[in-house]
């Protein structure tokens, strides 16, 4: 009877012990999971994408505004006087057609006293000749030779005045009127009558139909590469509130400053600048009048054979060093875990959006395109 009693007293510390010991472990297992649950909480959240392998469509469009290829201001360059207004705005003129006359009471008195002046000079030119035909007959070789040179001297004097006279008269004919250099278009007008010419700006403003309109855009290289010098395009034009189809010619390609039209996401990089080239369209129909809107639409297929399609906000690095981040998963004892590792990429044909990735990228990757703040080679993170 003794010794069981000795034994139960015995055994009721000990399975205490038990039940402390197992408790301990439970906590310490519970506070294990929910500290690395916490931990995982804090991480950066991730979201994946995996790459597509299929071409890659390139579409662009964009409009500007119309301005004529070639136009000139024309003004009175000696400030006269408006005296007449013979177009308006928006008036189709041909070449030669006057516009405006002028009026300048000044340079008429100064031919017309040009002209007393030369009437004068005939009026002495008889006098010398009397002279000379008086010395003729009294035979002094002396007074013939006077009476000869002032004559000759008083031909050329008159010489003088008729040419001055004549220049005058052109210049006046030339600086009465402005007429069209060219068949065109009055796109501004400026003259006012009875004004002196250059009172509000140049007196007119003429575009020349025969050269037609052009618009400037930017494309990205990758679209525009396809296409050469004198191409024919489809151009968009809406005229007079009507959308038509016109043809124009690609006239000139140039480099431009690279682009990103992309706002990138909270945490994420910005994606890639696209190579842009500036492109100039020129476009002919007597329909336009300059200041049309004009739409351009292009489209081009990439072929994709051994790369992968990614977002370009994916694709990290500036000039020729690229990478993306993809997720990799661990797994442990508590769990798995998700790292980011780096990955150096080679990028080809890009749009807006997409880009062919040549190398380092594989299907089944998941590839990171968004973070919920930045990351780095190795980090930790949270799929989202």
């Amino acid at each position: 009877m003794e010794l069981h009693a000795v034994e139960r007293k015995d055994t009721g510390p000990k399975r205490k012990l038990r039940l402390l010991f197992v408790l301990f472990i439970s906590i310490l297992l519970i506070v294990t999971i929910y500290s690395n649950t916490l931990l995982t909480m804090n991480l950066p959240k991730v979201w994946t994408e995996e790459g597509k392998q299929e071409p890659l469509v390139q579409n662009y469009s964009d409009s500007s505004v119309l301005q004529p290829v070639s136009e000139v201001e024309l003004s009175n360059r000696e400030g006269w006087n408006v005296n007449n207004v013979l177009v308006k705005e928006g008036d189709r003129v041909t070449k030669g057609q006057v516009l405006v006359t002028y009026d300048n009471q000044e340079a008429q008195t100064r031919i017309q006293d040009q002209q007393s002046n030369m009437e004068r000079q005939r009026l002495m030119m008889e006098g010398l000749q009397d002279r000379y035909i008086e010395a003729e007959q009294s035979g002094d070789d002396q007074k013939i030779r006077g009476a000869k040179r002032d004559l000759e001297l008083a031909r050329l004097d008159m010489d003088v005045s008729e040419r001055n006279l004549r220049n005058m008269q052109i210049d006046l004919d030339i600086k009465k009127q402005i007429v069209a250099p060219f068949e065109g278009l009055i796109t501004k007008l400026g003259a006012v009558k009875d004004l002196p010419s250059g009172s509000a700006g140049s007196d007119v403003r003429i575009s020349n139909s025969s050269l037609g309109y052009q618009f400037s855009l930017q494309v990205p290289s990758s679209v525009i590469k396809s296409f050469k010098l004198g191409d024919k395009l489809n151009v968009q034009v809406a005229i007079q509130g009507v959308a038509q189809t016109l043809e124009g010619t690609l006239t000139e390609i140039k480099n431009a400053e690279s682009t990103n039209k992309n706002v990138p996401a909270a945490g994420s990089s910005p994606s890639p600048p696209v190579d842009q080239k500036r492109v100039l369209v020129t476009v002919k129909s007597e329909d336009l009048q300059g200041g049309e809107q004009a739409s351009l639409n292009l489209s081009k297929t990439s072929t994709n054979d051994n790369g992968m399609v990614l977002p370009t906000k994916a694709i990290h690095g500036e000039g020729p060093t690229k990478y993306i981040f993809v997720m990799t998963e661990k797994k442990g004892p508590l769990g798995n875990t998700y790292h980011a590792s780096k990955v150096f990429i080679e990028v080809g044909d890009t749009n807006e959006s997409e880009a062919i990735v040549l190398k380092g990228a594989y299907p089944g990757q998941k590839i990171i395109t968004e973070t919920s703040e930045p990351i780095q080679d190795g980090s930790r993170v949270r799929p989202k």
